[in-house]
């Protein structure tokens, strides 16, 4: 039940990223446009439960089609039925390929979490993921889209605090 929670959360968080700036062929960029600042906001509500999450990135355009960057995050999630709530937080590095409309990406996760949600243990312990997966965007604008993204967890196996291996997200960029 706890980590149905988790997975709901993660499935109903959108994420706003701030559009990576696209490299002119014919001139090169000074430093500060190849950088990008976005992140991401979630909200989760049931009669069980509260889920909330901000995630924050920043990225470097490695060229006009490929970047990199880091981010970390932030959950609150309330347990209503047995009147529990935790705080989890962690970071992740990330890199993205665009081929037009579409994209791949990589990405290494790390989460910090209450053991005590999931076992008997009073401390606090650590998740990691090896993310991979592909997307597609579709341009609403001359800088904005929606962008949809699943990627699989390379280094799954059942026993952590994820109940599945498959990360689903849509979000915003703009």
């Amino acid at each position: 039940m706890k980590r149905i929670s988790i997975i709901f959360f993660v499935l109903l968080s959108a994420q706003l990223v701030v559009a990576q700036r696209d490299i002119s062929q014919n001139e090169e960029p000074k430093f500060k446009d190849r950088i990008f600042f976005g992140g991401g906001l979630g909200f989760g509500a049931s009669s069980n439960q509260t889920a909330i999450s901000l995630s924050p990135i920043m990225g470097y355009l490695i060229t006009n089609n490929w970047s990199a960057g880091v981010g970390v995050t932030y959950q609150y999630i309330k347990l209503k039925q047995i009147d529990v709530s935790t705080d989890m937080w962690g970071g992740n590095l990330f890199t993205r390929y665009n081929f037009k409309q579409f994209f791949a990406q990589a990405e290494y996760d790390y989460i910090n979490y209450e053991a005590s949600l999931f076992n008997d243990e009073s401390t606090r312990d650590y998740a990691t993921r090896m993310l991979i997966g592909g997307g597609i965007s579709q341009p609403i604008g001359a800088r904005a889209a929606i962008n949809c993204l699943a990627m699989y967890d390379l280094t799954y196996d059942n026993t952590g605090i994820y109940d599945s291996p498959w990360v689903l997200r849509v979000f915003f960029t703009f």
